[in-house]
């Protein structure tokens, strides 16, 4: 999918069914709180902040946080990769897939139930 494609079927945090993903949306991923930054590092340092955790090195495709709210696996441009990305999404070992077209990140929680998002 390329990028004005991605744009225009995203979501914003208006359209978000699911209250952790409204929650990590919009306390999270795109707060106020260092500009508007929608990079694979930004959305680390994000994630890392908001959870309260320890800066650990970044790899150059894949990054895992452990957090209360279950394992966050975060891709670099999961579009590059779409046959891995897609098979990521399809796994039932991932709850939650959020596709941010730069960055994408999957959530493994038994207490989430399965649902990708589309956002902006």
């Amino acid at each position: 999918m390329n990028r004005i494609g991605h744009f225009l079927r995203a979501k914003t945090q208006y359209n978000l069914h699911s209250p952790f993903v409204y929650r990590l949306y919009t306390e999270a991923l795109f707060s106020r709180a260092r500009g508007h930054g929608r990079s694979f590092k930004d959305i680390v340092w994000r994630l890392e902040r908001y959870y309260r955790l320890s800066h650990i090195e970044l790899s150059t495709i894949n990054y895992q946080l452990s957090t209360p709210d279950g394992l966050f696996l975060l891709v670099d441009h999961p579009h590059h990769r779409e046959a891995d990305w897609q098979a990521l999404v399809g796994s039932p070992d991932w709850q939650v897939t959020i596709d941010l077209y730069r960055c994408g990140i999957a959530v493994r929680s038994p207490r989430l139930s399965k649902q990708h998002f589309l956002l902006r």
